[in-house]
């Protein structure tokens, strides 16, 4: 089949994800989050607060998670990242959701600064606390210890089994940016399309695992493993089958192409759009008993320059 493609162009071999504990041949390429900052902290937010990240770009990746630190103030300062993720070619958006609020039957003595709820259950420190007993300003809870919620302020009357006393996160007001670990020292792998044939439809993204043949690859998408050959489809109307794959290469001047054969030097295209614009000399040859007009060129994941290369797309 000619030189195979080396394998650093399979997979996600971006740190961390640069080895089997970390999921560095089950990636999609693209990147994981490095950090967040907060360019407002807000205000009164309970540690019952919550991060989501958004989805990645990238079929098949992981949605990055992460739980924030907020100080006694209420104030949100930072995110533990607790999974990075894959497959980001931008950064996600992260949305901070307050805690819900809750009501309880509780107990608790005038001049004293601590009730007893029926259940603790979603109390957070940090929470307002209104209800009849409770003291009408500013009142949160400092801790929950056992059956105990401890206030900030002391009772204004008494708390009795009929007082419903509600448990608010009143946090407002936050603004935060996301970063991506820098991609100027990672590895791009092969971007695919791919219908297995134990899938359900043609998806856009996942990762080559390894290359069997010029045309035959073992792969793996957000609906599986499998392996799949490639193919030109139905031209420009990319309609996939099942059992099949895409690599779509672009020429300098912005033909595309589908790749039909690959190796480590050499990809055999087809005419994807308009052969008018195509700078890639063409021919007539026959794979598996059928004819396709295309020729032979180089290839990179980078910009495709002079006349006999194109560039294949890339998880970045």
């Amino acid at each position: 089949m000619g030189r195979p493609i080396k394998s650093k162009f399979f997979g996600n071999r971006n740190y961390p994800y640069d080895n089997a504990n970390t999921g560095g041949t089950t990636g999609v390429g693209g990147e994981g989050v490095a950090s967040v900052t907060f360019s407002n902290s807000g205000t009164l937010y309970s540690q019952g607060t919550t991060v989501t990240f958004g989805a990645p770009n990238v079929s098949g990746g992981v949605r990055a998670t992460g739980t924030p630190v907020i100080d006694a103030a209420g104030l949100l300062r930072s995110v533990t990242i607790t999974t990075t993720g894959t497959g980001y070619t931008s950064a996600p958006t992260l949305t901070v959701t307050t805690a819900s609020s809750v009501v309880k039957a509780s107990t608790g003595t005038i001049a004293q600064s601590v009730i007893y709820p029926a259940t603790t259950t979603g109390i957070s420190v940090g929470m307002k606390v209104i209800g009849t007993g409770i003291n009408a300003g500013a009142t949160y809870v400092l801790s929950v210890v056992g059956s105990a919620v401890n206030l900030s302020a002391a009772n204004a009357g008494a708390v009795t089994t009929a007082s419903s006393i509600t448990f608010v996160d009143a946090g407002s007001s936050q603004a935060n940016s996301v970063t991506l670990f820098a991609n100027t020292t990672t590895q791009d792998s092969l971007a695919i399309t791919s219908y297995l044939t134990t899938g359900s439809s043609a998806v856009s993204g996942g990762d080559i695992i390894k290359q069997e043949s010029s045309r035959r690859y073992l792969v793996r998408n957000s609906q599986g493993i499998g392996q799949v050959k490639l193919s030109a489809g139905d031209g420009p109307t990319h309609t996939l089958t099942a059992g099949n794959m895409h690599i779509v290469a672009t020429d300098g001047g912005g033909a595309t192409y589908y790749v039909m054969k690959l190796t480590a030097h050499k990809a055999t295209v087809v005419n994807r759009t308009s052969t008018s614009t195509a700078l890639i000399t063409t021919g007539t040859f026959v794979i598996g008993g059928v004819s396709y007009t295309g020729g032979d060129c180089g290839w990179t994941l980078g910009a495709a320059t002079g006349t006999n290369q194109v560039s294949l797309g890339k998880n970045a």
